[in-house]
């Protein structure tokens, strides 16, 4: 029975309406569902393409700002690739002996460019440590040369510094010509221009000779070296280094190294231009051969240490750096 307020007209009125607004509800709640399923299957359609795309990127090692064609893209670093490295000598008239390790990687999604990442560590004349690190980026093609920037940091008890420069190098046969260039600072240094610089001739494709030249902080050095690469044991080889210069520097060094990783190059000017650059380590160590302590405040020299000018009490450099700032020489000969 309905209520006397309310006429049947009224009554079926109202159910109509309510019967209507009810549909209408589950109208909307079907199509918002059905709206946030579809968004949903588009956003894992979008998803699992861009997955795919990302693997294919990976899988044909795509250069994203190489403009030659995929099949003749060459990458500045050939794979994954180590080397290891025992090097004993003298450097700047006292023993040095070190293990070095280097490691050199093409970069994801730019693989004409590459990192390599340069460790070393050791004793200098039997009482001190001697340590090294260097960092190389740079773009390479292995036809034709490479260009980059370098930075490393060395440290001889109780002194250290830094380089920081522009690296480059021509490939022309078996010519090679590599260079770096820049400013040598730190705390125990006057800032300065320094250089290196390697004319090499591949006699053979696993014999290397080289002639230089270094700036330093003790002034100008000529300098020699060779590698050789067994053509029977894969990925060992003999180096070594001998120089000379200005305020009676010289040094001389002998190593073994094996050579390692993803690498293609079954040769030695292979390796060179397709695996790894050149390993600055232990040349970096010259120039804190001659370092000394000043006492007197009002001789202390203004360093950088990359960040900020300050005061320093100690100077590594040549005989007329340290009579300069009156420092007493602290690694003479016992």
């Amino acid at each position: 029975m309905l209520p006397q307020s309310v006429s049947p007209k009224n009554y079926h009125l109202s159910c109509g309406l309510g019967a209507s607004l009810y549909l209408g509800y589950w109208e909307l709640k079907l199509a918002v569902i059905s709206s946030k399923l579809g968004m949903a299957a588009a956003l894992a359609l979008s998803f699992s393409s861009t997955t795919v795309f990302a693997a294919d990127i990976a899988q044909n090692s795509l250069n994203l700002v190489d403009p030659a064609p995929l099949a003749t893209q060459k990458p500045a670093v050939d794979g994954v690739n180590f080397k290891l490295s025992a090097v004993t000598g003298v450097i700047g008239g006292y023993s040095n002996h070190m293990f070095i390790a280097s490691m050199a990687t093409p970069m994801p999604f730019f693989p004409s460019f590459g990192i390599q990442l340069d460790l070393g560590v050791g004793e200098y004349r039997h009482d001190y440590t001697s340590a090294a690190a260097g960092l190389h980026l740079f773009y390479r093609n292995p036809d034709t040369g490479m260009l980059g920037v370098y930075g490393d940091w060395g440290y001889v008890d109780n002194e250290h510094g830094g380089r920081v420069g522009v690296e480059g190098a021509i490939y022309n046969g078996r010519w090679s010509l590599d260079a770096l260039a820049g400013v040598r600072f730190g705390t125990h240094y006057e800032t300065e221009f320094f250089d290196e610089v390697d004319l090499s001739y591949y006699f053979t494709d696993n014999f290397r000779g080289s002639v230089g030249h270094r700036l330093i902080s003790r002034g100008h050095v000529a300098n020699v070296g060779f590698e050789y690469m067994s053509d029977n044991i894969a990925g060992w080889s003999v180096f070594g280094e001998a120089e000379a210069g200005e305020d009676n520097y010289s040094g001389a060094w002998v190593g073994l190294r094996y050579s390692f990783g993803n690498s293609s190059a079954s040769t030695l000017i292979e390796r060179d231009r397709i695996a790894d650059p050149i390993v600055r380590i232990p040349r970096n160590l010259a120039s804190l051969t001659r370092c000394g302590s000043i006492a007197n405040p009002a001789d202390w020299h203004d360093s950088w240490n990359g960040f900020e000018t300050s005061k320093s009490n100690k100077i590594c450099g040549s005989k007329s750096h340290l009579k300069k700032h009156n420092a007493v020489e602290n690694k003479a000969n016992d």
